[in-house]
């Protein structure tokens, strides 16, 4: 990635580490932390959400104390935060800067929650800075080459800059700089939008607070890198300061509209009104969500941006993986290594050697590679075309999602199992939605794609089970096909696969997967009339989804309720109030088109016509 981006060594392992240890890195000669690991990756502009990670022993104890410690903050025991930065300090060596950073700028976010004043908080920000980018000063300076940075990195900056400016003009200028910095820089769109949003509000906030009065040209500027931030939150699904940027939008669409009626230029009043009431209408639309289920609507912390989704230790996999298929350890271990160093692995005592871990994951059905998506390639491109064809499957777009297949294939390997999976329940799913297949031969093909790495059929009762993203995805297209008995226990099988995460409350490190197997529970429980059971599940998914900012499924979850609530009420004879299921449908309609989820919106509007018909 380093060189295929034309980034030197130096400059990406500046303020983080020697040159020559980033080297024997790259060579395979020392191992990564994975905090390190991402760091460096994010300065290459990928986000680590892209990916699922098998850690050894050591960063998963680093990545179970990031998540007790973000979990605190977010629920606002300080207390709690501060002793366990404490605790893992005296017990663990801060053996990189970027735990290092980490434990200051998480005291920073407790004490700027607690309302420490801005000086202090400067200084504890400064401090994180200088951790990895020691001349930040610099940073402005025309004559000094742009320095590379992660967005854990842009947004320490931001922050000292915030808390330490003594003139107001000169923060904006600096928040114009970051602006820049991010659209020109290699982030892919789900590091922007992380980032992006924000800086965008610092700017609004501190540029409308300071001026009284701006001109047209101003507004109009200032108007344009707020619709930015919102169309990059539209494109990936999010809602980082979403709330904030509407409210903002709106004072700056007011002030244009005043002075464009001043001017006498009434031919574009209209239009910026239109532009106004529709902010007006998805600000409240998303207020009135957040308040319905108990979360802030404004942002409250920069802890999302240190989640680190998708991990597993890599002993519990081992232990896991084996179990469901029925293996000993014996069995595991023939002709690869001794059954100690399994049994060692499987508790955690000790880490594998690369070259047997890779060759036993491969025997369980796994990928050798420990950070990775459902597709094995090396290839960055293969990705964004990934996450493009799945943006094409939810919206139905068969014909373009059959072309980003075909290009998908030639870029990857279709020797390696977890590839040859991927591309055939992708083909069958879209088989299944163009109906050239019956939904027998859609069963079929789906536990077909399963084998390819899932060779089994007894695991459904296992207590413990580990998939990886595409093996769930062909276990719910199953779940469709099956009769009402046996649709109950997978079912039950897929509740059971999150429990643990619920009861150590860890959804939100899972929430892509939850949130996906979820909405295919809770449609199959309301086609099997189990009604309240759905309406519950959705409303509990609604919150987690919430939480975390994400809007994808929002609009499904919220009419998969309107459904259930409806449908009840036709069983039990009530009256079903048409206002209200038409005020449901139009929010249902609102979100899917804000967020471009364009099947659902057409979806939510044949129905609104049709109760409108009835009615």
């Amino acid at each position: 990635m380093r060189l295929e981006s034309g980034v030197p060594g130096d400059v990406l392992a500046e303020g983080l580490i020697d040159v020559s240890l980033l080297s024997r890195i790259e060579n395979g000669e020392r191992p990564l932390y994975k905090t390190m690991r991402n760091r460096l990756l994010g300065r290459l502009g990928v986000t680590p959400d892209m990916y699922e990670n098998l850690l050894n022993n050591e960063d998963y104890i680093t990545w179970k104390w990031h998540h007790h410690v973000l979990y605190a903050i977010e629920q606002k025991d300080f207390q709690k935060a501060v002793q366990l930065i404490r605790d893992y300090e005296k017990q663990q060596p801060l053996d990189d800067k970027t735990k290092q950073q980490f434990c200051v700028m998480m005291c920073g976010e407790v004490l700027r929650l607690q309302g420490t004043d801005n000086a202090k908080l400067a200084s504890l920000y400064e401090k994180a800075v200088h951790l990895t980018v020691p001349q930040v000063e610099q940073i402005y300076n025309e004559d000094v080459p742009e320095k590379l940075l992660s967005v854990l990195e842009v947004n320490t900056i931001l922050e000292y800059e915030y808390y330490r400016k003594s003139k107001e003009k000169t923060f904006i200028k600096k928040c114009r700089y970051w602006i820049n910095y991010v659209e020109e820089s290699f982030f892919d769109k789900l590091s922007k939008v992380k980032i992006y949003p924000k800086i965008v509000w610092y700017y609004l906030r501190e540029m409308l607070s300071v001026d009284s009065e701006l001109d047209l040209l101003e507004l109009e500027d200032a108007l344009q890198y707020c619709e930015q931030a919102i169309e990059l939150l539209r494109d990936t699904g999010r809602a980082y300061y979403l709330v904030e940027l509407l409210e903002y939008k709106q004072k700056v669409l007011t002030d244009i509209i005043e002075k464009l009626i001043k001017m006498d230029r009434l031919q574009k009043v209209e239009a910026y009104k239109t532009l106004l009431q529709e902010s007006i209408e998805m600000e409240q639309l998303l207020k009135n969500l957040y308040t319905a289920y108990h979360v802030s609507e404004y942002m409250q912390d920069c802890t999302y941006l240190y989640r680190q989704r998708w991990v597993f230790a890599i002993g519990d996999v081992l232990r896991i993986r084996r179990n469901m298929l029925r293996l000993t350890q014996e069995q595991v271990c023939n002709g690869i290594c001794s059954v100690k160093s399994l049994r060692r692995a499987e508790k955690k005592q000790t880490n594998m050697q690369r070259e047997p871990l890779g060759q036993i994951l491969r025997r369980l059905g796994v990928s050798k590679e420990v950070q990775k998506t459902a597709l094995v390639t090396n290839d960055r491109s293969v990705l964004y075309l990934k996450n493009e064809l799945s943006v094409c499957r939810n919206n139905r777009e068969i014909h373009k999602a059959r072309f980003l297949l075909r290009q998908l294939k030639d870029k990857i390997c279709l020797q390696i199992p977890e590839n040859m999976q991927f591309v055939m329940e992708c083909e069958t799913s879209l088989d299944w939605m163009e109906g050239m297949i019956t939904k027998e031969e859609f069963a079929a093909k789906e536990e077909e794609a399963l084998q390819y790495t899932l060779n089994a059929d007894s695991f459904y009762d296992a207590e413990e089970v580990y998939l990886t993203e595409t093996e769930m995805s062909c276990i719910c297209k199953k779940m469709q096909t099956v009769d009402t008995i046996e649709k109950r226990e997978f079912i039950a099988f897929l509740l059971h696969f999150f429990e643990k995460f619920e009861k150590e409350n860890l959804l939100s490190e899972y929430i892509a997967m939850y949130e996906f197997v979820m909405a295919g529970v809770t449609n199959e429980l309301s086609s099997m009339g189990e009604y309240q059971l759905a309406i519950a599940l959705d409303k509990k998914v609604l919150g987690e989804v919430l939480r975390c900012r994400r809007f994808h499924i929002i609009n499904v979850l919220l009419y998969d309720i309107w459904w259930s609530d409806r449908e009840q009420k036709i069983i039990a004879g009530q009256k079903i109030e048409i206002k209200k299921m038409t005020e449901n449908l139009k929010q249902c309609i609102m979100l899917s088109h804000f967020f471009k989820e364009t099947y659902y919106e057409k979806v939510y509007l044949d129905e609104l016509h049709q109760s409108t018909t009835l009615s």
